[in-house]
């Protein structure tokens, strides 16, 4: 009876996946921001369309690696809502305190955590590219299979120790 207490996710003291901590919220929003981040800023395509958003993730990670925590809290909760665009947002964007603060940390989080998974990224040996993509794989299926895991490996230390 009682080791089948401890699986029931309605326990108001258990663990429930539907419902995350503010940090965690946080964490793994950021974490999907960096890895898509590092994704756009490794890529290789020549085309004037992903040049530009290439561009814009970088100025993305300077801004906000290259800016206080408390001054991007600021610009969000204070400074967004005299920020007017008409048709869009006539009378400025505004967000809760909890909803600036998650955003905030986020796009932080984001930013900081996309440089430590590029360089993990970048960190697998080329022979490793080159020996996947000799036995047919697709760049797709070379991340997914070869470079993800071993790229892991080496950033989730530093991920979990930030």
């Amino acid at each position: 009876m009682e080791g089948d207490r401890k699986f029931r996710s309605t326990n108001h003291r258990g663990w429930d996946p539907l419902h995350y901590s503010d940090h965690d919220r946080v964490f793994y929003f950021g974490l999907i921001l960096a890895v898509i981040t590092a994704l756009i800023r490794i890529s290789r395509k020549k085309n004037i369309i992903f040049r530009v958003i290439k561009c814009i993730f970088r100025f993305y990670v300077w801004l906000f690696r290259s800016t206080p925590l408390l001054v991007q809290l600021f610009i969000v909760y204070f400074g967004l809502p005299y920020l007017r665009i008409s048709g869009i947002a006539p009378n400025g964007i505004k967000f809760t305190p909890l909803a600036a603060g998650i955003l905030t940390f986020s796009l932080n989080t984001g930013a900081y955590c996309s440089e430590t998974v590029r360089s993990a990224i970048i960190s697998i040996p080329q022979g490793q590219w080159e020996a996947a993509y000799s036995i047919g794989m697709t760049r797709s299926q070379v991340l997914r299979r070869i470079i993800f895991p071993q790229a892991s490996r080496v950033c989730l230390p530093p991920l979990f120790n930030s």
